[in-house]
């Protein structure tokens, strides 16, 4: 396509609205080896969330063990796996009520590395493809 069809179709625009973007990613510091937060927004206004958003939050706390009942640990199970968070967890049944322990996960830095490893690569293909 040539340049002035590009500029009539608004994907100049576009093109530099990515551009932007992927500049404004790029230029946060990649993530120190010991930051275990996690960015969720639960849209959940319950005490169970409001809980799980601030371990989350935690840049040190990479485990919780948490006593909860069933319909507690159910509610928790689904907000993190609708949420497809690099969070393991799992139930000790023992005792009562059974604890639903939550652990952090490598998945956090790998997944932060192949996204900032991809915008390198879109960004460098946008440069080239758009100059």
């Amino acid at each position: 396509m040539s340049a002035p069809a590009r500029e009539a179709a608004g994907l100049n625009a576009v093109a530099r609205d990515c551009a932007r973007r992927l500049d404004a990613l790029l230029a946060r510091p990649p993530r120190h080896a010991d930051d275990w937060s996690l960015a969720w927004n639960s849209n959940c206004p319950c005490e169970l969330c409001g809980s799980l958003s601030e371990f989350l939050a935690s840049p040190t706390r990479r485990t919780l063990e948490w006593p909860l009942a069933k319909e507690r640990r159910r509610h928790i199970h689904g907000r993190l796996d609708s949420a497809a968070l690099p969070v393991a967890h799992e139930t000790r049944r023992q005792g009562r009520p059974y604890t639903l322990v939550l652990t952090k996960t490598q998945e956090l830095f790998i997944r932060e590395r192949q996204n900032r490893d991809r915008a390198t690569a879109d960004r460098a293909w946008l440069a080239s493809a758009w100059t």
